[in-house]
């Protein structure tokens, strides 16, 4: 069985839905954030303040090609979209499934909450430009968070997920 993998921006909801989703589907969970910070030693935004972007990129696309994984809920990283070869590899082995939610609910939520990786000059309105399109250019299915709970939306993925699972096996 494939895995469903969750894109989209930082405080999307990847890992809140995550979490639920694998125990409702009776799946595995791997946050790819995690394994970079187990691996690495060291949080994410610090490995991009003293190593650079370029290297945080590359320590991500390899974590992603290291993953061999099947019947598990993959939640990535929001900069994920930037690695052509992780985003390939993903696809082979998963429904991806994009966390759409506007600008100014996304804004809401990361205020004073986290950073994220960035380079210095852009501000958190032109990732959200940059980054849409690479979400829904990789995106097999588009699931539009804003509005809705937890359980509303991991319900919508797995009747999504198993109706693919279904139409495969036909």
């Amino acid at each position: 069985m494939k895995n469903i993998v969750l894109i989209g921006m930082p405080s999307s909801g990847k890992t809140t839905i995550g979490k639920p989703l694998s125990k409702k589907m009776g799946m595995g969970f791997i946050d790819t954030d995690k394994l970079i910070l187990d691996r690495e030693k060291k949080a994410l935004r610090d490995i991009v303040i003293e190593d650079g972007l370029d290297k945080f990129l590359n320590i991500q696309e390899t974590t992603v090609l290291d993953l061999n994984v099947e019947n598990h809920v993959i939640s990535t990283g929001g900069s994920i979209v930037y690695n052509t070869k992780a985003m390939e590899h993903l696809k082979k082995y998963g429904l991806i499934v994009y966390l759409q939610l506007g600008i100014d609910e996304l804004e809401k939520r990361i205020s004073g909450k986290r950073r994220f990786a960035k380079n210095k000059e852009q501000s958190f309105s032109d990732i959200y430009n940059e980054r849409t399109p690479l979400y829904e250019k990789y995106a097999h299915v588009i699931v539009d968070c804003g509005g809705k709970g937890i359980d509303t939306i991991v319900n919508e993925i797995g009747a999504i997920y198993k109706n693919k699972v279904k139409r495969e096996m036909v």
